[in-house]
């Protein structure tokens, strides 16, 4: 039943806490403490780059409402897939800070939801996704990189006491929609498909 526990897509929340103690650090280090800003006025600091990252403009073509097609496999090992169908919200959230998925449907004729959330991480240079679901009720959370207009992210994942990589790629992005895969794997190395879906735009 492990598939049950998959991603459908998404993200990562980023806050700028780090960046303003960077900055108080820096005023104290140049014995600005207690001057407030009059440093920043006489350029003595640059404040740290802050607010949404310009890569995050990638994704702002994908924002819209969708009509989903998500296929799942009941054992990885099968080739035989269930077919259902679902909508899914994409939206620029936090001030252009991450790209927002809500996702409703169904799994084995129950209902199914999850939100997803979509960053890039200016510190380390990669994209991070993470998710939860109705199903699962854990939050996951992947990194990777966008290249040739294809988004791939990796992590790890858990079910029934066992943990698994899992490896979500984003592809065929055009303004009508995108294809989705996940694959899981139990040694990182041999994936398997377990779920897939296509995203076409209401």
């Amino acid at each position: 039943m492990k598939p049950l526990m998959i991603v459908l897509m998404a993200g990562a929340l980023c806050l700028g806490t780090g960046t303003l103690l960077l900055a108080d650090h820096h005023d104290k280090a140049q014995g600005h403490e207690g001057h407030g800003h009059e440093g920043h006025a006489h350029g003595e600091a640059a404040m740290p780059p802050m607010g949404p990252p310009p890569e995050m403009k990638k994704l702002e073509a994908m924002n819209g409402k969708y009509k989903v097609k998500f296929f799942y496999k009941m054992n990885p090992m099968s080739e035989e897939w269930t077919e259902t169908e679902a909508t899914a919200v994409l939206s620029t959230v936090v001030g252009g800070g991450a790209q927002q998925m809500i996702f409703e449907g169904k799994m084995m004729d129950m209902p199914f939801s999850g939100i997803g959330l979509t960053s890039f991480d200016r510190e380390t240079k990669k994209w991070q996704t993470t998710w939860v679901d109705s199903m699962g009720a854990r939050i996951s959370m992947y990194t990777g990189a966008l290249q040739e207009g294809k988004i791939v992210v990796t992590g790890k994942d858990m079910g029934q006491g066992m943990t698994y990589h899992s490896r979500l790629s984003t592809f065929n992005i055009t303004d009508k929609g995108f294809d989705w895969l996940y694959e899981m794997s139990m040694d990182g190395t041999n994936y398997m498909d377990t779920a897939k879906a296509t995203y076409t735009k209401k």
